[in-house]
């Protein structure tokens, strides 16, 4: 039952600064209004339609109407279109309020960073400080909304700085590598001429740029400057370090929620003040040395909060560990162990599927899309304890009823697939202390570590399930279902140590089906082997549980164990046998009866003598038991 507001947010590969922006906007802002919000995230985002991606994409199967209020959708960070237009589909018809962000769509609002204004500022820097007057823009994709808004920045700097915009002065790039590298290559060779300064849409673009100008042997900022956009660690991080833009992440990521609030209660609120705003970061690519304390603060802060956890990480051995073990109970505690790798980790909770691993059923008939109607959480952490329980909620609750035990404030929320080729596992869930460690792509890792892991101990317990009833096979009669002469082989040598180690008493009869060549030669095998096969039952019922039943030949039988006997309890075999077969015979009105001759020893046994000594002793009684039957008959 549905307890807190609820806001979605569908997204894939947030494991940078940039991304990472958003959410802490996206986190604070809830929290000001009381809303919790689930992350429902993609680590591996193609726009395949493998097996893997089908795995990864299944997670949006969890996301409900009825417990949802309203969906931030990042589609501009989506690779596959397909995705994005399933989303399309389902949001618009489902009537619930959309905002998204990096991309445009008819039926809901979309919002973009604020960056026209940050990228004219940028510019401006060029030319009021640097002296630049020939300066190129290199922006992203034609079309592209981010491309235009940071474009019209450019324009409006160079217009009221009253420059001109020189025909090829604007390229539109690919926010990645390959424009970048090709425009460089074009100043190298002398094919394009190059300007004072270049200014990037994105840092992405500016890295490569900088680098393939200076593998060109050209000199930065001595023969050109650069600036990039987005103010990630890897711009500032660069060598040269790149000037770059730090747009207002946390805050456009703040206003989707704050769209949403009006559409949801009706009522207008603001972004949360403590949210930072965007400004400039200067580096060395410009000719500026005023990032440099910014450049040292950075590199510190991002190796305490994500190298040094990678690194843990990259060092633990995690995956190996966990397919050590043989049992999940096992793999959860070892998965235990393996926490401190997660930076500012404060609650984790595995769900899996009833009967994930599906030993029994067909290798084909597994779940592949959505979930099982009833998830167990069989391992929740927190920072005080772990426990490894096996509650049951319902997957259309999306959270366990239970989660509020755990996490009571309004909280965010990562769900990750957890999944192997497109098997269904289940799905982790992850909560942070501080939003900014979920910049670490270390809990997607760790967490594909978990459904490698999980995939093993599946394979490994289906094979040993598959070895186990390959040996019963083994030593099993095919007829009767008891032991055959190799069980039996295997299983009275262990009872006969074990009564000799004991000094117990070692209990064995040998019985022999009579007259069955008759009843094969008169009434067909068919009826010798229902003779055999009433015979195995009353030895087999008359056992106890430290005794074992075997067929040991084709009319020829076999009950051993070990403990303390009286001679009553011995005729109490010989007397279940035999009433358990007139009963047979009376019920059966077949034109024979089935009698059966039974030879027994019991004493303690000699260890220094062989196991066969006393079957022997066993089977001369059965067979003088035999020849009196016989004897009898005839009579």
């Amino acid at each position: 039952m549905k307890k807190k507001k609820t806001i979605a947010v569908i997204a894939a590969d947030v494991f940078n600064d940039y991304m990472n922006r958003i959410f802490v906007g996206i986190s604070e802002q809830c929290k000001e209004l009381g809303y919790d919000v689930l992350t429902f995230l993609m680590a591996f985002n193609l726009d395949s339609g493998n097996l893997i991606q089908q795995g990864e994409e299944n997670i949006f199967t969890l996301v409900k109407k009825n417990i949802i209020d309203g969906v931030v959708l990042m589609a501009g960070n989506l690779a596959s279109q397909n995705l994005i237009d399933k989303f399309v589909k389902v949001f618009s018809h489902w009537g619930i309020p959309v905002v998204a962000l990096d991309h445009d769509f008819d039926f809901c609002d979309s919002i973009y960073a604020d960056d026209t204004k940050l990228f004219e500022q940028m510019t401006d820097h060029f030319i009021e400080v640097h002296g630049c007057s020939r300066i190129m823009c290199l922006t992203g994709p034609d079309g592209s909304k981010p491309a235009e808004t940071r474009l019209a920045g450019y324009k409006n700097s160079m217009e009221k700085h009253g420059l001109e915009i020189g025909e090829g002065d604007i390229v539109y790039g690919d926010f990645w590598k390959i424009v970048s590298q090709r425009l460089a290559k074009e100043f190298i060779e002398g094919k394009r001429e190059m300007p004072e300064a270049v200014i990037c849409a994105n840092d992405t673009m500016a890295r490569y740029l900088a680098s393939a100008l200076v593998k060109g042997g050209k000199n930065i900022p001595e023969d050109i400057r650069i600036s990039g956009y987005d103010g990630s660690n890897d711009a500032i991080l660069n060598i040269p370090s790149i000037s770059t833009v730090l747009p207002e992440n946390e805050r456009m990521g703040a206003r989707a929620v704050c769209i949403l609030h009006k559409k949801i209660s009706g009522i207008t609120v603001e972004p949360v003040e403590t949210l930072a705003h965007g400004r400039l970061l200067f580096a060395r690519s410009c000719g500026c040395g005023s990032a440099t304390y910014h450049s040292v603060s950075t590199r510190e802060e991002y190796h305490n909060r994500v190298v040094r956890y990678e690194n843990y990480f990259k060092k633990s051995g995690m995956l190996e560990s966990l397919m050590e073990e043989e049992n999940l109970d096992g793999l959860l505690h070892k998965l235990n162990g393996f926490v401190y790798a997660i930076n500012g980790l404060d609650t984790y909770m595995l769900c899996l599927n009833k009967n994930w691993d599906n030993i029994e059923g067909d290798e084909g008939d597994y779940v592949r899309e959505g979930y099982a109607a009833l998830m167990e959480a069989r391992m929740v952490y927190t920072r005080k304890k772990t426990e490894f329980t096996s509650r049951s909620f319902r997957s259309n609750d999306i959270l366990p009823h239970f989660i509020d035990e755990y996490c009571s404030e309004p909280s965010t929320y990562f769900l990750l697939p957890v999944h192997f080729m497109d098997r269904c596992f289940g799905y982790s869930v992850f909560r942070f202390s501080d939003i900014r460690c979920a910049a670490s792509n270390v809990f997607a890792l760790w967490n594909r570590n978990i459904s490698v892991a999980l995939e093993f101990l599946r394979v490994r317990t289906k094979l040993l399930s598959i070895n186990q009833r390959i040996f019963m096979s083994s030593i099993r009669d095919t007829l009767t279902g008891i032991y055959n002469r190799h069980g039996f082989n295997r299983m009275a040598e262990g009872i006969f140590r074990k009564a000799c180690q004991e000094k117990k008493q070692l209990f064995i009869i040998i019985a022999d089906l009579d007259r069955l060549k008759m009843i094969n030669d008169n009434y067909g095998h068919i009826e010798g082997d229902t003779a055999i096969t009433a015979v195995a039952n009353a030895l087999n019922t008359s056992c106890e549980m430290n005794e074992v039943c075997a067929r040991t030949g084709g009319d020829e039988f076999a009950i051993i164990g070990c403990g303390n006997y009286t001679p009553d309890k011995i005729q109490e075999h010989y007397r279940y046998i035999y009433d358990y077969l007139t009963r047979y015979n009376a019920s059966a009105k077949k034109g024979y009866a089935v009698g059966v001759s039974l030879g027994c020893f019991c004493e303690v046994p000699d260890e220094n003598e062989p196991l066969d000594k006393y079957i022997k002793i066993a089977d001369t009684r059965m067979y003088e038991n035999k020849v009196k039957r016989k004897k009898l008959r005839e009579d």
